[in-house]
This record gives structure tokens, sequence and C-alpha cells, in this order.
């Protein structure tokens, strides 16, 4: 393999540059909605000149995209952190990372990650989640049935996540992990509900 070549000087700068419109962005849509913040705060936010965010980011929509992309990056490898070799364990330990990630960021989870009305950035990237979910279960995520009940799952779950943090945390961890594998089991019965051929037996014991 060819090693990568050392980036110039001017490609450096760059990329420190996008980084920190990058994160200026991230801060600026975890602080307001998504209508209320422009292309001008988050030039500001980052220190640097207005129309490098067209440049790096091809404006506020481009650069919300990009903040979104890095909540995911970091929410996965805060769900990765662990990976315990029984299944159900493994389940219980993204749970546990994506709870924990979000409550060392409120202000980014309720404004940005677990807000309603999400647009199509977050939409990708919350599928390859759930369909690293339906692998865990042993489950086809293209099954409409399956698909459905890890959507509403999902729904469920992030309802739960966000009135916990919006209630001052009122339950403790390891008990709203366990809320999320019941609320997980009651989705994978309404699927098989939904679609009587589907078994859901050897999926359930996984939880």
């Amino acid at each position: 393999m060819t090693p990568e070549k050392p980036l110039t000087a001017r490609q450096a700068a760059a990329e420190q540059t996008r980084r920190k419109l990058l994160e200026a962005a991230l801060a600026e849509f975890s602080r307001r909605p998504y209508a209320e913040v422009t292309v001008s705060d988050i030039a500001r936010a980052a220190g640097v000149a207005h129309g490098l965010v067209s440049h790096h980011f091809q404006g506020k929509q481009g650069a919300y995209v990009a903040a979104v992309a890095e909540v995911y990056e970091q929410l996965r490898e805060a769900e990765e952190a662990e990976q315990p070799a029984a299944v159900p364990e493994r389940i219980r330990a993204r749970f546990r990372g994506f709870v924990t990630f979000l409550a060392a960021h409120p202000d980014l989870a309720l404004n940005l990650v677990l807000i309603g009305g999400r647009d199509e950035a977050f939409a990708g990237l919350r599928s390859r989640n759930l369909r690293v979910l339906a692998g865990l279960l042993g489950l086809d995520p293209d099954r409409p049935a399956v698909a459905a009940a890890l959507r509403s799952f999902a729904d469920g779950a992030e309802r739960l996540t966000a009135d916990w943090l919006r209630d001052d945390r009122p339950f403790e961890l390891p008990a709203l992990v366990e809320a999320f594998c019941a609320l997980l089991a009651g989705a994978l019965r309404g699927a098989h509900e939904l679609d009587p051929a589907l078994d859901v037996t050897k999926a359930l014991a996984r939880l």
C-alpha cells in the first residue's frame, strides 16, 4: 500500500478551516433550530470569512448535513466503544453508549439528534444504525415488518431519551437501557402481528 502523501501547507490550512467551520456549525445547530441559524452565524463562530461556508459546504444546508454526519459518527463510536461477546450485552452496550453520549451533550441531543421533524440528513444515518441492530437480532432489515418495527422502536427510544433529559434524568441509566430493550421487544412482537410468517422468537431470545 502506497503511504499517503503529507498535506501541503495550503491543504492543511484548508482542512483546519473546514474543521473550525464544522465545529461551529455543530455548536450553532445544537443551540438553535435550523431556521434560526444563518451562514453568517456559522462563519462568525468559526472566526472566518462568510464565503468560506459556501466554499467548504456549499452553504448552510451542506454545513447542516456535515454536522449531522459528524454527530452520527460520534454516536457510532460511543455505541461501539464496548464490544462484549454475548449479543444481549452487545445490544445493551450500544444503548448505553447512545444514552451516555447524549447525556454528555444535552443541547446537541435535544436540538439536533432528538428533535422532531428532522430532514433527510438523518434518514440514511439512522437507517444504517437500525440495520446494525437488525443484524445483531438476526433479522432481515429489508423485510417491511422488521423495518417498520425498528423505526417504531427508534421513535420510542428517542422520545424516552428526550423526556429523560428534559426531566432532569429521573431514572438511572441501567433502568433506561432495560426500558429500551422492553420497547424493542414490544416492537418485535408487533412485527410478528404485521407479518405472522415472521418468527421473532430467536430475536427476542437475544434480548
